[in-house]
């Protein structure tokens, strides 16, 4: 049976540590001279929560008891829920959003997600933006990762919560012995990157807070902006392209990109699933950049494909940044646009959605049946990169996007009872369990999400935790039997 002390333990100490995250919004606040208490505030009270829970779970402790795997699926969850809680409190405490917008904005930036539900950025505080853009950048490689590197205690169940926060394929990279290593590794690798594109960003002309809060957005493939016009404000820079390289870069899993810095090429442009990836990017790009061009949308080529690719990869990466409002184009642009809510990007990446490898193996999958059909006796094993999948495995990708697309349709019709329309509901929820950001209709890239009623944004903020945890780590401890023996 699940520990609950334990779990409160871990749960504890991960909010006394990610929780100084709170106090770092001090620095632009003080600098541009705004009140310092919306951060202390908060941050009090996420150590006075974090505190009694580590009290609770001492007796735990003393007794060395190892987690399992239930432990660590209720520590990814319970954490991940508890600091969106808490990291909603400085917009409440800065009265510019209500209780279900402070929960939403949060909800949206640790998932990653970058639906927003403030109705206009100008003016806005200076604090309040970092915090969201860094709620955006931690969230994206993952909460749990971070604490296994700086947390030596967790090194018994670090394998188990790096497993559960992470989706498949980082942890068979086997890129160290032991999980402390490779959870730092994997963050050493993200900070290279982060102070790489800042640099590119800042000489790109942005000052200092800019340039940090789009590297933080743009590589955690968050998509939240400071400005209301998102990427269309650095239109005429070079910075749209850069940040075309950033959300791929950042959709690619991070323990390939060690290995790519290592010198082992081929283990990134070999990986199956990048080239699916890139493949359905470079396929959406053709089929959007012919349509504008040929609509008279735009009345270059290189226009057309130029808001294209960058589109294209925006989305597909989960990232959500845009240069225009799309959802204007053509119907064919934009119905492309919307099956690219369901891509996501690669396993072990920043990026939410459904993952390629997952859909690799489907497609995989559906052709082996398709052949069984026509040779009843034959064996088709479904291969990934020449390495047979186990039929459990096969089974479980199934009921996966089986799971999936029933949440997804509970969630659309809940959206449409409190008074969303259809089409509405629909493109909002694909857009919060793919961790996307803007929807279709009254919710696209030039609107926000500040006029849909509370409960609405409710239910998408636990749409886009869903997402974000690849939806059993969050479900599965509903279960009754998850708690008993």
């Amino acid at each position: 049976m699940a520990n609950p002390l334990l779990i409160a333990y871990v749960v504890g100490w991960v909010l006394l540590i990610a929780g100084l995250g709170l106090l770092l919004p001090l620095i632009p606040a003080a600098v541009y001279g705004e009140p310092l208490s919306w951060y202390v505030k908060s941050w009090v009270i996420s150590l006075c929560a974090g505190s009694v829970l580590v009290a609770l779970g001492l007796r735990s402790r003393r007794r060395s008891q190892e987690m399992r795997s239930r432990d660590s699926l209720a520590v990814v969850a319970i954490a991940w829920f508890l600091l969106s809680l808490f990291g909603a409190l400085p917009y409440w405490f800065s009265g510019r959003l209500d209780v279900w917008g402070a929960i939403f904005e949060s909800f949206s930036g640790l998932s990653s997600t970058g639906a927003t539900n403030i109705n206009d950025l100008s003016g806005y505080p200076k604090g309040l933006l970092f915090w969201r853009s860094l709620t955006q950048y931690v969230g994206g490689l993952g909460i749990i990762v971070l604490m296994v590197a700086v947390l030596p205690f967790l090194g018994v169940g670090g394998q188990l919560l790096m497993k559960n926060e992470l989706s498949s394929g980082v942890s068979n990279e086997k890129l160290k012995p032991r999980v402390a290593q490779i959870a730092k590794i994997l963050w050493m690798v993200y900070l290279a990157f982060t102070v790489g594109f800042f640099l590119l960003y800042y000489l790109g002309g942005q000052g200092v807070l800019d340039s940090v809060c789009l590297t933080f957005t743009t590589l955690s493939t968050g998509g939240f902006s400071n400005w209301n016009d998102s990427m269309g404000h650095y239109s005429g820079s070079y910075l749209p392209v850069l940040s075309i390289v950033v959300m791929f870069l950042g959709s690619v899993s991070f323990a390939l990109h060690y290995q790519l810095l290592t010198g082992n090429i081929r283990a990134l442009f070999g990986n199956p699933e990048v080239l699916f990836f890139g493949g359905v990017i470079l396929a959406s790009t053709i089929v959007i950049g012919l349509t504008l061009f040929l609509t008279g949308t735009y009345q270059s080529v290189y226009k057309s494909f130029y808001y294209a690719v960058f589109h294209a990869t925006s989305i597909a990466s989960t990232t959500g940044h845009a240069l225009t409002d799309w959802s204007k184009w053509p119907n064919l642009a934009v119905g492309v646009m919307f099956l690219l809510f369901f891509v996501g990007g690669c396993s072990g990446s920043t990026s939410g959605g459904l993952k390629c490898m997952r859909w690799l193996i489907l497609i995989k999958s559906i052709h082996r049946n398709f052949r069984r059909y026509i040779h009843p006796r034959g064996v088709f094993p479904v291969r990934i990169n020449g390495k047979p999948i186990p039929e459990p495995v096969l089974e479980g990708v199934w009921l996966f996007f089986l799971l999936y697309f029933v949440i997804f349709a509970i969630s659309s019709v809940l959206l449409t009872a409190m008074g969303l329309n259809v089409f509405d509901s629909i493109s909002a929820t694909a857009s919060a369990m793919g961790n996307v950001g803007p929807a279709l209709g009254n919710l696209g890239p030039a609107s926000t999400y500040w006029w849909i009623p509370g409960p609405a944004k409710a239910v998408l903020s636990l749409d886009m935790l869903l997402g974000r945890l690849e939806l059993y780590s969050v479900l599965i401890i509903f279960v009754p039997e998850f708690w008993s023996k």
